[in-house]
């Protein structure tokens, strides 16, 4: 019971840098010697002090001896900090106590194996622990197994499945509650992604409105190219802009590197061709919210992971836009089904969450 309490310890205090850390992973670690937590770290973000030093440099001499418990293997390589296995090492801890791998081919189990050959006994816990791990930190996971960015579509829809009146007015489905929630969920992600016509048609700003929230960058996906260079989300004074097109209009690509926003053009590669662009990036959390066009090509194409979806209790009627602008399948066995679903109320709202499974069925 000792291990898993210390563990559940350092899984929350991993979760105090969500939002900060990309493209690093989040990890959280607690020193334990003689029954006492004498040491606690997290990873506040790129060129900071990775947790396991953190809490190393909380403890002092007393880490000597002691348990370090932690959410991720200890790298094991130079990048923007020094090797943390060999800090854990040098310091005289004892014993370590891992939840899982690190995937990034840089470590992938050569931070443990530094740790064994330098005397220390390593505990890896995957089989209690890795599932919550590999949750945590979804994106940097699914980045070093995939190449590509975690993906989450949020969407508001009536109780008939419309985002938005027959006229296009969408303004507001949900309540001010879940919009509240929407700008938290921007917060923590690496990107806010649109695609062309939401952005022709409501001419966003998809900046965060709180008071202590960060701005993502943003993304727009235009097939054409073809964008109104005026746009709000253009302006790179208030935050990084990502164009990603398969074809850009070379009028339109002027106006926007003039205005510094970064083109990335797909060509035949589609989607999953900008979608690893992206991550190439460092941008390995995607929060896509973008109309049923862009949720339909993403769905398709197999490249959303999560579903955000926020139901109000209205009917808007037919001939209104659907959430997803894709065919219809012929048999219910085929349709897109979601897994670990969610439920929270929101005011008046529902927000369903659950992750996408693949393949139907």
């Amino acid at each position: 019971m000792g291990d898993d309490r210390y563990m559940d310890e350092a899984f929350e205090l991993a979760e105090l840098g969500r939002g900060r850390t990309h493209p690093n992973p989040m990890v959280g670690a607690v020193l334990v010697r003689d029954g006492e937590v004498v040491g606690r770290g997290y990873h506040r973000g790129p060129g900071e002090p990775h947790a396991e030093v953190v809490a190393l440099r909380e403890a002092g001499d007393l880490a000597r001896g002691a348990t370090l418990y932690c959410t991720l293997e200890p790298c094991s390589h130079h990048g923007r900090t020094p090797p943390c296995a060999e800090a854990v090492a040098a310091a005289g801890v004892t014993r370590v106590v891992v939840a899982y791998h690190d995937p990034n081919p840089l470590v992938d189990g050569r931070g443990l194996a530094f740790l064994e050959e330098s005397g220390v006994t390593v505990d890896l816990r995957e089989a209690e622990h890795g599932a919550r791990a590999r949750r945590q930190n979804a994106a940097f996971v699914k980045f070093h197994e995939t190449g590509l960015p975690r993906v989450t579509y949020k969407a508001a829809a009536s109780l008939d499945g419309k985002v938005a009146a027959a006229g296009g007015d969408a303004r507001w489905i949900s309540c001010l509650e879940s919009r509240r929630v929407v700008h938290q969920m921007r917060a923590v992600a690496d990107a806010v992604v649109v695609g062309a016509g939401t952005v022709r048609r409501d001419d966003p700003e998809l900046t965060v409105r709180l008071s202590d929230g960060r701005d993502p960058v943003r993304v727009v996906v235009s097939r054409s190219g073809r964008v109104p260079a005026a746009a709000k989300v253009f302006d790179t004074a208030a935050v990084p802009t990502v164009l990603v097109s398969e074809r850009l209009d070379e009028e339109v690509a002027a106006l926007l590197r003039a205005r510094g926003v970064d083109l990335v053009e797909t060509g035949s590669g589609g989607l999953a061709d900008g979608l690893r662009e992206l991550a190439a990036r460092g941008l390995l959390d995607l929060l896509c919210e973008g109309g049923p066009t862009l949720g339909a090509s993403l769905l398709a194409a197999g490249l959303i992971d999560q579903v955000a979806l926020f139901l109000a209790p209205m009917v808007i009627g037919s001939g209104a836009p659907e959430l997803f602008a894709a065919p219809a399948v012929g048999e219910v066995s085929a349709a897109w089904r979601l897994d670990e679903i969610e439920w929270r109320r929101i005011c008046d709202d529902l927000l369903l969450t659950g992750r996408v499974r693949h393949g139907g069925g």
